[in-house]
């Protein structure tokens, strides 16, 4: 049986369109996605290929709804689109997620992240398996973080105060900025256990304070989405890209494709590029051409290499081990790639410059 929002009662009498409202804008096409509550997270997940499987939970400071149809969210499609009236963070827990923002289609991968201006037109894509956090933030909340303007009494606060995310959020307060068409966009530069040890935990520690609150959760709120910002903002860790309406798309393609290729260590065909990212794999070699100066081939296998070199040093594995471990089947050809890099065999190399054994 579906279920419909209104039939959904939440803790405190509350229902979903206590929490949430759409209004149809223009040929009914865009949708205002309302938000009646200070702050909320809501967990989607989507199974592409079981579409009434997909699922959303949401948490406020004072209510839960879970399992409605995502189905019935509006302004999700590739021909309807919706804004909000709040900042919105979408971050990628699990899978692929693709969002068509101000008509232009842009992939993110596990770990990464966007900071959705209000009003800027989005929507994201069933087309793929994911599991994605929603965190919406309206200005009064956001005040709140940046302590209503008054002084912060640690230095190191206000070093964190000057970061990306909260000029970008300073900057777009005033009811003037509403109508601007930008986000921010984040690609991580940790690794995926890194993600869960650093972000994941910050999300679980937000869903628990809202759902077992105590005297200082409010406080607890605002602490874990300041080192929220503070690890997205963080150029060591997460690679911040402004992006409007006129930007051009290829410097965040860039990004994907080198993350991708530091994931897989190199070893990803353009064919298979091309189906992760959904553009022509000729483009995406013109894009790595142009940002580096090399072929998508030449380009890889700089991770490539780097990841055997480091092998080497730091490992007992045998060259056959390692080369297995990057789907090579041809040594050869593997051992004359290594030299052309490095001026010597891998067993040479490992000879000369040895390295950290366990």
């Amino acid at each position: 049986m579906d279920i419909s929002f209104d039939s959904i009662q939440l803790a405190g009498e509350q229902r979903y369109n206590d929490i949430v409202a759409f209004h149809g804008k223009g040929n009914g096409d865009i949708f205002v996605q309302e938000s009646l509550v200070p702050f909320f997270l809501m967990l989607m997940n989507v199974q592409a290929a079981h579409p009434k499987k997909t699922t959303f939970s949401l948490y406020t400071p004072t209510s839960q709804l879970y399992s409605a149809s995502a189905s019935d969210l509006k302004g999700r499609s590739r021909k309807s689109q919706h804004q909000h009236n709040c900042f919105e963070f979408t971050y990628v827990l699990e899978g692929n997620l693709y969002q068509i923002v101000e008509g232009k289609r842009y992939y993110y991968p596990t770990g990464s992240c966007c900071l959705m201006n209000r009003n800027t037109l989005h929507t994201e894509e069933f087309s793929s398996d994911y599991t994605c956090v929603f965190l919406s933030i309206s200005p009064s909340f956001v005040q709140k973080l940046m302590n209503n303007g008054r002084p912060l009494l640690f230095a190191g606060e206000q070093k964190l105060y000057q970061n990306v995310i909260f000029q970008f959020l300073r900057q777009n307060m005033d009811d003037s900025a509403t109508d601007r068409k930008d986000f921010l966009d984040f690609v991580p530069k940790i690794t995926q256990n890194e993600q869960v040890v650093l972000v994941h935990q910050i999300f679980e520690e937000l869903l628990y304070t809202m759902i077992t609150p105590d005297y200082g959760a409010s406080f607890r709120l605002l602490e874990l989405l300041c080192r929220l910002i503070g690890i997205l903002g963080d150029p060591e860790r997460y690679n911040g890209e402004h992006v409007t309406a006129q930007s051009n798309v290829e410097s965040l393609l860039f990004s994907r494709i080198d993350r991708i290729l530091s994931e897989r260590h190199g070893r990803v065909t353009n064919a298979q590029l091309a189906e992760l990212l959904s553009y022509n794999g000729s483009y995406l070699g013109r894009i790595v051409k142009k940002y580096t100066g090399k072929s998508l081939f030449d380009y890889s296998m700089t991770f490539t290499m780097e990841y055997f070199r480091n092998q080497l040093l730091t490992t007992r594995k045998t060259t056959a081990e390692i080369a297995a471990e990057l789907h090579f089947t041809n040594l050869t050809h593997l051992y004359s790639l290594f030299k052309k890099h490095f001026g010597v065999t891998p067993k040479e190399y490992r000879r000369l410059y040895g390295g950290r054994r366990p």
